[in-house]
């Protein structure tokens, strides 16, 4: 198994003529918790994010006769999480649960002061309402590029887009987080201001 696990590659779009099921274990391992991390950043649910990604490889499973890719494996998956993800996202309507890894983060750095660790916390869902407010496209491109490292080359690809289209996205981004941070610290700067004198 160790093998065929290797033997993925991101650019892989058939099924082989044999050995199907081994080939799928080996997509599954390959691709799980990289689509789990992917799909949690929209949904914010670790069990809602595991089920949209099972989902999305038993639907592959079951569709494998009749679907014939038009690009890889890695980006039929990556869309069809993030579809499915989206409607879930849509269907909430809100954060159910927030990020554990950013609140470690606040409660390790900040645990002396209780005042910097509120300030962190608010800054953090300040950071998640604005990635929220982002068009679909926009906050998809931000999210692959920068919560899973992609390279605007592999977000392209996945995305089937041009570079240029994912660079624009991801300015749009960009300019939307600081909009929305900017009128945060002005307010909390305001705030401070106001409880010295």
């Amino acid at each position: 198994m160790s093998t065929l696990r290797k033997s993925i590659k991101d650019t892989e779009k058939e099924w082989p003529a044999e050995n199907k099921e081994a080939f799928f274990e080996a997509l599954f391992h390959t691709y799980y918790t990289l689509l789990c991390r992917f799909s949690f950043r929209i949904v914010k649910d670790k069990d809602v994010a595991e089920d949209v990604v099972q989902t999305c490889f038993v639907n592959l499973w079951k569709k494998r006769e009749e679907t014939v890719l038009q690009t890889s494996f890695k980006s039929y998956l990556f869309r069809s999480v993030y579809n499915r993800s989206i409607n879930e996202y849509a269907r909430a309507k809100k954060y159910k649960n927030e990020d554990v890894s950013v609140l470690n983060e606040v409660q390790t750095s900040n645990n002396e002061d209780p005042l910097l660790a509120l300030q962190a916390e608010d800054t953090q869902k300040k950071i998640d309402q604005a990635i929220a407010a982002m068009p679909d496209g926009c906050r998809t491109v931000f999210l692959m590029s920068r919560e899973e490292q992609l390279s605007y080359k592999e977000i392209a690809e996945l995305l089937e887009i041009s570079v240029k289209t994912v660079e624009n996205q991801l300015g749009k981004a960009l300019r939307i987080l600081r909009e929305h941070l900017f009128i945060f610290l002005v307010i909390l700067c305001v705030s401070e201001f106001l409880t010295i004198y």
